[in-house]
């Protein structure tokens, strides 16, 4: 906390300096034209940039080695000739590296180097930069412009209000298709912007369109998400693990949840979850006992070539095969990074790219393993070049074979650029091969992956299908879901993923997992066999009743979608619906017996209830009904449904006991109170219980039915009959309330009706006493001094209660 305060105070201070005292001139300070995107790092590159620092010379040798033999290698250094003498004394050709010598103060390049967007996806060619979050490093800060400069590109710098940005590279991960992914100390890093403010800037200048921010790691003193996590294509992220409970652990996996189960890829897949270990340091410490932070995500691809740090060999073994299995055909070199990781940095965070000038773009939702043995297995790629795209082809075979199968792509949607084709179905335990290739009208080509036909993607058929029980089901706060792994072929081990539950992850085949809030929770299901991991994810899987505190519904505005939701199984146009008044009460639900025929049909209208801090549960509805003709017999029902499922009827009426109105062959809407009746129900065998209160219309194609002021409240049934307790009826308006408050009151007597107002915990704020007439009346309710938020109004009357909900706009 210490280090993000003084952060603070020095971002402060930069924002309160001129630009021109740490820019170069002649540079943008207004976004780019748009539309533009912002390059992935498994794309084409021309320039890989390096900052020489002789601390670390052989660590930086090995980067220009590797580097150097995939595209040109700009090395910044203070001495050039020194920094040349050495390279070449290491034995690495300088024939692919430029040295330059503009002035810097750091080898931290990922932090303040320039970024590669593209106009239009893929036409020209522009860098884009914003203020680096180390403003005692000034230096740094001019690179962007002096590379620009020397490259001869154009430069949009978010320096300047309303644009100015504090940002890192480390804590910005991209998939080159609108989204970008940060930790969330970004939102500290910039005190006086709104998140929305960051995102339109992340929009402006890297045509953010996505912009995912995850918690930021207690033990990751820098908080940059490429030391345990990294994308290696548009839906597939490297995380890395720690043994359980140890250090970052639980707040990755936490992280991990929350992508599972909010982010969708950019193609609207899950994301493909690849774990890596996070190794101990030489003393056997993790970073929570002081250990360095070792990573191996890290790393960096160049091309043709990914380079992972590594620093011990027990460890380096599992996490370079983790690498080499996920990328097939990728030139996978280690470098020894235990000189620098105690800086808490390894080769990603030393290194940036820049992108081709003249790029084919090709992205690609990447086939999962497929299950089928019958149906060809179709595929997609957006594909574009600023020339137009000539060819487009398919090439796969099975795993073995020395030769390619050949197809066409189609284009198939020519304003998104989608080409697609498909492969034809294959027997099981095949394992495909395949990868995408294309040329442009002006004779550019590129493939897909990069290192294709030696690299390739791959799925396997029918070899292993994840599957488990129970199927989807509805639970209460804090029930156990008992899952079983109905997994089919071999495998060598599984891994769940439990969003919202207990435990979040496990390993065993038959995991039982608790649910404590409520929501609708997603269960994923991992398999591995060797390198091929295949995930079964269903969303909305596991549902837990959202409880509700006991009170009072009057549907005055609308239709309270969040604790209350209508089920109209026929699909035809009788269901539950609110509707308006003009006399009355506002609001009302109503179903249309008249005008549909619901003979033999049932709908519903449901909310879930906490009836544990009730002595005396009690239902109390209005309705109000005419029948069509005596003849016709329309009906409600009240079910009350428990946490087992078991459903138990509490009131039913049908007909002329139904009815508060005489029949009408017209449609019925009633008229004034007088043609509403009062109906309480004791909720006494559920007392302590989470139910879901449902009312079910039972239809016989007569009329409508009506309901309003339904409220749950503790009512004791033995000091007085429900009868002789009277009603009070009482709404807010308008509500949200603005200024003041207006309360209507409508009690079957004179006498003192005593008022509580509580916050959301509770909390008494205000009360007091009114005197009431028999009848309706209007009272101003005392509400000036309270913040914006939710209150519950409770009132009583002798035995006569209602609790209403009442909202403060801000």
């Amino acid at each position: 906390m210490q280090l993000r305060s003084t952060l603070l105070i020095c971002f402060v201070w930069l924002l309160l300096l001129p630009a021109t005292s740490t820019r170069a001139q002649e540079v943008s300070t207004d976004p780019p034209p748009a539309p533009v995107r912002l390059m992935a790092e498994w794309e084409e590159s021309q320039a890989l940039l390096v900052s020489w620092r002789n601390q670390h010379a052989i660590l930086l040798r090995e980067i220009v080695r590797h580097g150097s033999a995939e595209c040109k290698v700009i090395i910044f250094a203070d001495n050039p000739s020194a920094v040349s003498n050495y390279l070449s004394s290491g034995n690495v050709s300088l024939e692919n590296v430029e040295i330059l010598s503009p002035e810097y103060d750091s080898i931290w390049i990922r932090d303040y180097g320039p970024w590669t967007i593209y106009h239009n996806d893929v036409d020209s060619l522009m860098i884009a930069d914003y203020i680096y979050n180390r403003p005692w490093r000034p230096n740094d800060d001019k690179i962007p412009a002096f590379i620009a400069q020397h490259l001869g590109l154009p430069i949009y710098e978010a320096i300047e209000p309303p644009y100015d940005w504090v940002h890192s590279g480390g804590n910005n991960l991209r998939d080159g298709m609108g989204t970008i992914f940060s930790s969330d100390l970004i939102l500290e890093e910039n005190p006086f912007k709104t998140e929305a403010e960051i995102d339109q800037i992340a929009n402006l200048f890297f045509g953010v369109d996505r912009y995912v921010k995850l918690p930021a790691l207690p033990y990751d003193v820098i908080h940059h998400l490429d030391m345990h996590m990294r994308f290696i294509d548009e839906e597939t992220i490297i995380i890395g693990e720690y043994p359980e409970g140890v250090s970052d652990g639980p707040q990755i996996e936490a992280n991990i949840e929350y992508l599972l189960n909010e982010v969708p890829t950019p193609f609207g897949n899950p994301y493909r979850i690849l774990r890596i270990p996070m190794p101990p340091d030489a003393q056997g410490r993790y970073p929570d006992q002081n250990g360095d932070y070792r990573t191996y995500t890290n790393s960096l691809f160049v091309n043709g070539t990914v380079l992972v740090p590594t620093y011990d060999e027990q460890y380096d073994t599992t996490a370079l095969r983790i690498y080499e299995e996920a990328l097939p055909g990728y030139n996978i070199v280690g470098i020894d990074c235990n000189g620098i990781i105690p800086s808490l940095g390894a080769i990603h965070c030393i290194t940036k790219l820049v992108g081709v000038n003249d790029p084919l773009w090709i992205a690609h939702a990447r086939l999962q393993d497929q299950e089928s043995t019958e149906d060809a297995y179709p595929l997609s790629a957006i594909i574009k070049h600023k020339s137009g795209i000539a060819e487009a082809t398919l090439h796969y075979r099975t795993a073995g074979e020395a030769d390619y199968t050949t197809v066409n792509m189609v284009l198939s949607d020519t304003s998104a650029s989608v080409w697609t084709s498909s492969i034809p179905p294959f027997p099981e335990n095949t394992v495909v091969e395949y990868y995408l290739a294309a040329e442009a009208n002006s004779g550019k080509s590129q493939v897909r992956p990069i290192v294709a036909p030696e690299g390739y993607f791959r799925f396997k058929v029918d070899a292993l299908q994840p599957a488990f029980g129970p199927e989807s089901r509805e639970i209460c706060p804090g029930e156990a879901v008992a899952f079983e792994n109905l997994t089919t072929g071999a495998y060598d081990s599984i891994r769940w993923y439990f969003p919202g539950g207990l435990p979040a992850t496990s390993t065993v085949e038959m995991p039982t997992v608790i649910y404590p809030e409520g929501g609708s929770y997603a269960v994923e299901l991992i398999a591995y066999k060797g390198s091929i991991a295949d995930t079964l994810a269903q969303m909305s899987h596991v549902e837990v009743r959202q409880l509700q505190q006991p009170y009072l519904e009057t549907f005055e505005d609308a239709f309270p979608a969040t604790t209350w939701t209508v089920e109209n199984p026929e699909g035809d146009l009788a269901a539950w619906e609110r509707v308006d008044f003009d006399f009355c009460d506002p609001g009302a639900m109503r179903i249309n017996n008249f005008l549909v025929d619901t003979r033999n049909t049932s709908d519903y209208l449901r909310a879930n209830f906490d009836l544990s801090s009730l002595d005396n549960p009690t239902l109390r509805f209005d309705v109000a009904h005419a029948q069509k003709t005596t003849g016709i017999a329309d009906g409600l029902r009240v079910n009350l449904i428990d946490c087992e499922g078991n459903k138990t009827t509490v009131y039913e009426a049908f007909g002329s006991d139904l009815a508060t109105a005489s029949p009408e062959i017209s449609p019925f809407v009633p008229e004034g109170c007088d043609e509403w009746r009062t109906e309480t129900v004791s909720l006494a065998d559920f007392t302590g219980q989470a139910v879901t209160i449902e009312f079910e219309n039972v239809g016989d194609y007569g009329n409508f039915i009506y309901l309003d002021l339904i409220e749950v409240l503790d009512l004791d049934p033995t000091s007085v009959s429900f009868a002789e307790a009277g009603v009070l009826k009482a709404r807010i308006f308008p509500n949200p309330v603005v200024n003041q408050a207006q309360l209507s009151v409508r009690s079957p007597k004179a006498g003192v009706m005593t008022w509580s107002l509580t916050n959301q915990f509770g909390q008494r704020l205000r009360g007091g006493q009114m005197d009431l007439l028999a009848g309706g009346q209007q009272l101003q309710l005392p509400v000036e001094g309270l913040p914006a938020g939710t209150y519950n109004l409770q009132l009583s009357q002798g035995q006569s209660r209602a609790t209403l909900r009442m909202t403060i706009a801000e």
